[in-house]
């Protein structure tokens, strides 16, 4: 029971990743191929970056307050709950990520790697607020893991 246990947590795992690597990077890929960027890279190389903590969250936070809630909900919501089950599902997969520190510590490392990728692909934008909201989220799935875990933990005793 146990083998089969952990092979569904990996293949849910490795399901997450790919959705996320789609929703990530492959979406954006059907337009850098159709042409939509201009022929500068390091012009729109320095367009796509956000080193201001809270400056596109402000943003968005001011959308929700003007009447533009749609695009801003989805991207601030988005940027949270798209993470909940990477904070639930490493301390699962991965030993050094069982306490809190250890997971937002790899979240932080992974997030920072995926927004990078992202700008040096020009497939998005580098944005400290994604990494802020990522590890939000991230956090939250940590406490429902630790949740699950104790309730658990509890039953067995």
């Amino acid at each position: 029971m146990k083998r089969t246990k952990k092979i569904l947590i990996y293949t849910v795992f490795a399901a997450y990743t790919l959705v996320m690597l789609w929703l990530l990077f492959g979406q954006r890929l059907q337009v850098y191929i159709s042409g939509t960027w201009t022929e500068n890279y390091w012009e729109d190389f320095l367009q796509k970056i956000n080193l201001i903590p809270f400056h596109t969250i402000a943003e968005f936070w001011d959308a929700l307050q003007n009447g533009s809630r749609s695009h801003a909900f989805i991207n601030l919501a988005g940027n949270v709950v798209l993470f909940v089950p990477l904070g639930f599902l490493l301390p699962r997969v991965f030993l050094k990520a069982k306490t809190f520190g250890g997971c937002m510590l790899l979240v932080f490392l992974i997030m920072l790697c995926v927004e990078i990728l992202q700008l040096v692909t020009l497939l998005g934008s580098f944005d400290v607020d994604d990494l802020i909201l990522n590890i939000i989220g991230a956090a939250v799935g940590y406490v429902l893991y630790a949740a699950v875990r104790a309730i658990k933990e509890k039953k067995n005793v």
